[in-house]
């Protein structure tokens, strides 16, 4: 090897031993590794479900307590849909008027359940549409271009509903106002809001519910059409209905629920639920109401328990399933924002692969119905 060759090896590898010193001098900043609810998107457990942690007795009568999740019910998971990207639908362009005919709908700032709520919307209310899609429709809403469900709105303008005037009195409802809050909605709202007036501590402004173990139905179509079924059976029995929802794309959290039972003239409240444990063999209807020490409206106490106590047992004579009794709490929005007597009503377990599979069916949901109905003529029979 001559003497040139042998001193162009020694730069190249002097050269590659100072890269090499450099690189091992540089300072790496370091990977911030995301949390885990950062890493997932914004998916949050929703804890404004209007059910409380279940004290079961299994069917040889040793009681077993449910555990309870953080923010939510025991044993029960939270449903809030995970938000879906959807692609911006065509539009056909149209100038028309149309109508809302649900009732407090959502106008929504795009296209989309993801899209953000500017507002809800009476039934009757009058909207300019300027396109529309398969799914939904471009609106202007107070000179602002919108979008609403093309399902809650008609070019027709729709009849007024019927608890807007006084139906026959007929049955043994003799006018009364029956309030009737299907609960959840297709989305939840976790924001929080006091649990009752003043109050200090907060949850979630509403969730949306559990879903069928067999069916896969989710509780708040079920208890929609439950509510349904129930405003009938009463409107058929002399009483006057106000309900707090008749469509699924909502935005009303539990204290909003109950503030509008006490503004409509409404007698009692009455809010239908479906209930739901890990533990799978557990079954039967229950209800729910404030405790007689409530700070927001221990006065109600007597008049609450009596309603509930005379709804579970309308279900379980109509329906056959377990009566579970009366539960009472102070930890439901739904209930301490209250002003009139309220029961909220666990239908079933949808948890229950086979108590899920009855209340998917019709026969059955018209049975709860006229349980309901059966025990809110007793609660009034026996002098409420």
């Amino acid at each position: 090897m001559n003497k040139k060759r042998r001193t162009g090896i020694y730069i190249v590898t002097a050269l590659v031993c100072l890269l090499t010193l450099a690189g091992c001098g540089r300072k790496y900043e370091p990977v911030e590794v995301p949390a885990l609810e950062e890493a997932s998107g914004d998916i949050t457990l929703e804890n404004g479900d209007e059910t409380a942690a279940v004290s079961i007795e299994n069917e040889t009568g040793n009681e077993k307590n449910g555990t309870e999740k953080p923010g939510g019910q025991a044993g029960t998971s939270a449903h809030e849909a995970a938000v879906t990207t959807e692609t911006a639908p065509a539009f056909t362009a149209v100038d028309e008027t149309v109508y809302v005919t649900g009732s407090q709908v959502n106008i929504r700032k795009s296209a989309g359940t993801g899209g953000a709520v500017i507002t809800t919307v009476s039934r009757g209310t009058a909207l300019k549409r300027t396109g529309y899609s398969d799914s939904w429709s471009r609106v202007i809403y107070q000179d602002q271009e919108c979008y609403i469900s093309s399902s809650f709105v008609s070019k027709e303008q729709p009849a007024q509903e019927p608890e807007t005037t006084a139906p026959a009195v007929t049955g043994s409802g003799s006018g009364k106002i029956i309030a009737i809050d299907p609960g959840h909605q297709a989305k939840g709202n976790s924001e929080k809001e006091p649990i009752g007036p003043g109050a200090s501590e907060k949850k979630a402004k509403v969730a949306s519910g559990t879903q069928g173990n067999a069916t896969g139905i989710p509780e708040y179509k079920l208890t929609l059409a439950v509510s349904l079924k129930l405003k009938e059976e009463l409107l058929g029995r002399g009483y006057q209905v106000y309900m707090i929802r008749e469509t699924d794309d909502v935005n009303i959290s539990n204290a909003e629920r109950a503030e509008m039972a006490n503004k409509s003239g409404a007698d009692i409240f009455v809010r239908v639920h479906a209930n739901s444990l890990n533990d799978t063999s557990v079954h039967g209807a229950l209800t729910m109401c404030q405790t007689s020490k409530n700070p927001y409206n221990g006065n109600l106490y007597s008049k609450s328990s009596a309603l509930s106590k005379a709804v579970v047992k309308g279900i379980c004579d109509t329906t056959g399933f377990k009566n579970r009794g009366v539960q009472e709490t102070d930890t439901m929005s739904g209930i301490n924002w209250c002003k009139i007597p309220v029961t909220i009503v666990e239908m079933g377990f949808m948890s229950n692969a086979e108590e899920d599979k009855k209340m998917a069916t019709d026969e059955y949901r018209a049975k709860i119905a006229k349980g309901i109905a059966d025990g809110i003529d007793a609660y009034y029979a026996a002098g409420n």
